[in-house]
């Protein structure tokens, strides 16, 4: 028997060997035959078909998968992000940056007073020691005379979720001859007087009184506070 390939003789020791002893090619295999294009009849004319290797189906369909993807996906929505909401809080005396919302001014009053009333308007020395209207300002105040601290804040709607009292507070912190820890009028001693409300606007005084025990200074005396605007947006 002779290899077709490798043109090997040998007398097989089986019928129909499968395989060349030498090269071992198949004996069984017809070259050509898979994959070849098949002709058969059909109404009288040729028509000849063809089987696609796997690989080739595989291929297709991943590229069909893959434009069928892009025409569901080709136009996403855009994905809408909630606002974060929390305090915020300002520290500069008087309005900045064209916000609406600010500390308008930092009075040093007098006991007694009408805390409600909108003290930009009408407020004069009669009711206040001194007025702070911008930060780093210093004045003197006679000794030993009862006053208390009234802030005076606007909040408005551009950096407020909802006009109203709940979503604004104000600190103060007093170091010096006496000394206050920083609180907010939601706690501790300071009280909220409301003195004016609109749709996009709401005006506040803040007033620390050290519970009803006021503040003074003696003589030779000095303080330093801070105070803070605190707006929930």
């Amino acid at each position: 028997m002779k290899c077709p390939r490798c043109e090997y003789e040998w007398k097989p020791k089986i019928f129909k060997p499968k395989e060349c002893p030498r090269c071992k090619a198949r004996l069984d295999y017809t070259p050509g035959s898979v994959g070849a294009p098949k002709i058969g009849k059909k109404g009288g004319e040729k028509e000849m078909t063809s089987k696609l290797p796997l690989a080739t189906v595989a291929l297709i369909i991943v590229v069909v998968a893959a434009i069928g993807a892009w025409e569901i996906f080709a136009n996403p929505t855009t994905p809408v992000t909630p606002t974060t909401h929390g305090w915020s809080p300002t520290s500069v005396l008087g309005f900045t940056g064209g916000q609406k919302s600010g500390i308008v001014a930092v009075y040093i009053a007098k006991t007694g007073q009408n805390y409600s009333d909108n003290w930009s308007s009408v407020a004069t020395t009669d009711n206040y020691y001194l007025k702070y209207t911008a930060s780093e300002q210093t004045g003197d105040i006679p000794y030993e005379n009862n006053f208390v601290f009234l802030i005076e804040v606007v909040g408005n709607d551009d950096n407020m979720a909802y006009i109203n009292a709940d979503n604004l507070k104000v600190e103060l912190a007093i170091t010096g001859s006496f000394a206050k820890a920083a609180e907010n009028t939601d706690g501790g001693d300071g009280a909220e007087f409301t003195f004016s409300t609109t749709a996009t606007e709401i005006g506040v005084n803040a007033v620390w009184d050290n519970d009803s025990n006021y503040f003074k200074l003696p003589a030779g005396g000095s303080i330093d506070y801070t105070t803070k605007l605190w707006l929930w947006s």
